[in-house]
């Protein structure tokens, strides 16, 4: 079994746009605000289908992957 996405790992990885959010099929993902109102992507375990499509729309992930950051 795949593992659950990892979506944000530091928080200047995340820009909060909510695409990851958008795109889940299965309603897997919450947007979750931080002490200063920024807003980032949680996943429910349980509701993950492990898709990746979360990952595959998010840009600052894209461009980790580019970089071979991950």
């Amino acid at each position: 079994m795949k593992k659950i996405p990892e979506l944000v790992d530091q928080r200047e990885h995340c820009c909060g746009c909510s695409a990851c959010y958008s795109i889940c099929p299965v309603r897997a993902i919450k947007m979750i605000p931080d002490i200063e109102g920024f807003l980032y992507p949680s996943i429910n375990p349980e509701k993950c289908i492990r898709c990746n499509k979360c990952m595959e729309v998010c840009a600052f992930k894209q461009d980790q992957k580019i970089k071979n950051l991950f």
